[in-house]
């Protein structure tokens, strides 16, 4: 139910929450805890905040500008010569709430006697309110579908209201969901060396991730085979995959007071690279559902063809289409989802960037005398953060998609050749070479620093 020129109403929500720890043994060695509960947060107030901006009053265009553009800030064009109303809309539903999850989890921590120390844990995370936008102003009268194996819909491009360009909708979904599984190990040795092992597995699913301060932008970014207005539910940008660390420490005490003494640390961090999602590419503002409102920024999933009959490729720099079917057909099968899903469309998100390896290094040298009855220590820290990479320049390498938020484009449409689209694919790069490598980020980085610490 929606309304414009009104805000949302006040919405009521409770968030009960339950806990629990359980002592086994009341040694504290065998701890069961866990709990489940309702978690509510808020929007960045950006996205509300532009109903007042975006009016389809307050804002409109010149149609005709005989003078051109006034860089006069008190000569501006003004009513009548603005055509009013104009421009886009954002509301949102009558009843919009916040932002909100049922979480549980449940974890084992256990202590031998001999030190070592071990964790589990599980956590899932159901959505039960997130945003979800629709340009209510695009008319949904389906054209006619592409001929082919590729066959969605071409929407009319027109509006129902063409007073207005666009009319978003916030409104709410509660599709989705998070899950994370956990575990470790670790030990203090009374020798001074240290150790630490910890692995987790998690994944999350979405409808929209929330990633830009504007309506317009969220429903632009919106990833669709049937139009943004119908968005798919896919791994989200902030899915975790893998990541397992590692911490190795040893203290060298060179008196027995331990007031002088040199510690190695080595930390490893080997993590999945990000998700991100294989879209149809467009020049010169073609759109490949024909949405109103969307003249760029194409998030539209691509079909995946198991032979050269289910696309129709046409001659691009030079290379004949069965050349560049070749190129394609090898770069499909250089990726594990996209070769998974040959004869459908490729998922939201299902694919990942190279799996990163960085290891860091740090070495802590420390002065120290009891003086008054107080400890006084100088301490000479060298911290190498990706240290591998100072050894080999191949090593430590953080691989970057080429695209923009999360989407890489995987052949280009061309246009239509009646109601058969025509595609063009000129990539020949494979493996890891099909990615940018962060500058900064993959480089080993030093870091000297002197502290005085007393207590």
């Amino acid at each position: 139910d929606i309304e414009g020129g009104k805000a949302p109403s006040g919405q009521l929500m409770l968030s009960p929450r339950l806990g629990f720890s359980y002592d086994a043994n009341r040694d504290n060695r065998t701890v069961f805890r866990g709990g489940l509960g309702v978690f509510t947060s808020r929007i960045p107030f950006v996205w509300p905040g532009a109903m007042f901006n975006n009016n389809g009053l307050t804002l409109g265009f010149a149609g005709a500008a005989p003078d051109g553009f006034r860089s006069g800030i008190n000569d501006q064009y003004t009513n009548p010569e603005f055509s009013v109303p104009s421009g886009n809309i954002n509301i949102f539903t009558k009843n919009f709430k916040y932002p909100q999850v049922f979480r549980g989890n449940l974890a084992l921590d256990k202590t031998l006697l001999s030190g070592w120390k071990f964790s589990v844990e599980g956590i899932y995370t159901k959505t039960l309110n997130n945003v979800n936008y629709t340009n209510v102003n695009s008319d949904p009268t389906v054209s006619f579908n592409w001929q082919g194996a590729d066959n969605r819909p071409v929407f009319s491009r027109s509006s129902l209201d063409p007073t207005y360009s666009a009319i978003y909708v916030g409104d709410n979904t509660n599709k989705g969901y998070t899950y994370n599984l956990s575990g470790s190990v670790s030990r203090q040795f009374q020798s001074g060396f240290n150790f630490l092992l910890a692995y987790t597995y998690g994944d999350a699913e979405a409808v929209n991730e929330g990633t830009s301060s504007q309506n317009s932008s969220q429903w632009r970014g919106q990833v669709s085979i049937d139009g943004r207005n119908n968005p798919v539910l896919g791994r989200s940008d902030y899915s975790l995959g893998s990541r397992l660390i590692s911490a190795m420490s040893y203290k060298l005490k060179w008196n027995d007071a331990g007031t002088t003494s040199t510690t190695f640390s080595l930390f490893y961090e080997g993590q999945s690279g990000n998700a991100f999602s294989y879209v149809i590419g467009a020049r010169n503002g073609q759109n490949v559902n024909n949405e109103t409102g969307s003249t760029s920024r194409n998030r539209s999933l691509p079909f995946i063809p198991s032979n050269q009959g289910d696309i129709t490729l046409v001659e691009k720099n030079g290379l004949s289409p069965a050349q560049q079917w070749e190129l394609l057909n090898a770069f499909i099968e250089d990726d594990e989802h996209l070769k998974d899903m040959r004869g459908g469309y490729a998922n939201k998100n299902g694919s990942r960037s190279p799996f990163v390896s960085q290891w860091d290094f740090a070495i802590r040298q420390d002065f120290g005398a009891n003086l008054g009855g107080s400890l006084h220590r100088f301490q000479i820290s060298l911290d190498i953060f990706n240290v591998a990479n100072l050894i080999n320049t191949n090593w430590g390498a953080i691989y970057n998609v080429v695209g923009d938020f999360n989407n890489s484009e995987l052949y280009q449409y061309e246009g239509l050749d009646g109601q058969t689209p025509t595609f063009s694919f000129t990539n020949d790069r494979l493996g890891k070479e099909k990615y940018d490598i962060s500058p900064v980020a993959s480089r080993y980085r030093m870091r000297l620093g002197l502290r005085y610490i007393f207590n």
